[in-house]
């Protein structure tokens, strides 16, 4: 393997450059960054109480998981939502400890206490947007999103279904972890519209979901999505020598070989950014009209010519 000069890791410096595959909690964290993750945690959680009580359960929205439960819950027999949240996820919690780990269920467990404080005690007497549902669900997904992804990206979690789905995943290796939580949520959704005898609330519900999954992914992985291209064309030299003079982008040159011809065919490796994207595919067609392309999305490309790196926890 060789590598075109340029700027970032798929050319570049591969010691800086990297993809974005190791999770915040598996990094080792200084009683420093232990403290800025528990003030993060905390933070995200009043935001997620907040969005709660001001937006999502006034209205009778139940977004998915242990909360949408507790949501409907509460709008049965009137008990607080942070303390059926609570209850309920004292055996997940339990087995979570036992199953997934103590640094990981500790920062769960401090989400789940502090969640119950602000949602009814702290947040009991905010005032509440009935006006429009839409609105309702529109803004309360986006800050629920956020909030899930601040906690998240410091090695957390919300804890119920985030827990009883990697658990259901273990056990059953074959089943995709989107699946799981995707028929966990139709259920709390089904749930949800046959307690309030209405389907509105469940439509509203998956709005919320919706919005939440977009805001929690832009937290995590950013908005600046990239592109990463593999690309087969007669003259790869010639093509990375000119997306690194024309684009001051890098590139990783790979050596393979035609499985059919058993001739070597270099592939040509480079991330770009979505806006550089009909740049290159211009080179591309200028270099070798008949070049063999692969090109998948990005969620997140840290090093140098993109991010500054990976944040530790």
């Amino acid at each position: 393997m060789k590598e075109t000069n340029g700027n970032n890791e798929s050319g570049g410096n591969p010691k800086k450059g990297r993809l974005s595959g190791v999770m915040a909690q598996d990094l080792p964290s200084t009683p420093k960054q232990w403290a800025v993750n528990i003030l993060v945690i905390l933070l995200a959680t009043m935001l997620y109480a907040c969005a709660l009580k001001v937006f999502t359960a006034p209205n009778q929205i139940a977004p998915g998981g242990v909360t949408g439960i507790s949501t409907i819950i509460n709008y049965l027999t009137g008990f607080p939502i942070g303390t059926v949240n609570l209850i309920l996820n004292i055996p997940i919690a339990i087995l979570g400890f036992i199953k997934l780990g103590r640094h990981f269920m500790i920062k769960t467990i401090i989400y789940l206490l502090s969640f119950s404080f602000f949602s009814d005690i702290l947040f009991a007497g905010l005032p509440v947007y009935t006006n429009n549902r839409l609105v309702a669900a529109v803004f309360g997904g986006a800050l629920m999103g956020c909030a899930i992804g601040l906690i998240m990206s410091r090695g957390g979690s919300t804890g119920g279904m985030d827990i009883v789905n990697k658990l259901i995943q273990r056990r059953l290796p074959h089943l995709k972890l989107g699946q799981v939580v995707l028929a966990s949520d139709v259920v709390i959704v089904i749930l949800s519209m046959l307690a309030y005898q209405d389907v509105e609330p469940g439509l509203f519900a998956l709005i919320t979901m919706f919005i939440s999954s977009t805001a929690l992914d832009k937290v995590l992985y950013g908005f600046n999505t990239c592109k990463f291209m593999y690309i087969i064309a007669d003259d790869v030299p010639e093509l990375g020598r000119r997306i690194n003079q024309e684009m001051h982008r890098g590139a990783t040159i790979l050596e393979s070989y035609g499985s059919y011809t058993n001739e070597r065919r270099p592939t040509l490796m480079v991330a770009v950014r979505q806006s550089e994207y009909y740049r290159i595919k211009k080179i591309i067609n200028q270099v070798d009209p008949m070049a063999f392309v692969i090109v998948t999305s990005a969620t997140e490309v840290a090093g140098k010519g993109f991010t500054a790196g990976l944040p530790r926890s």
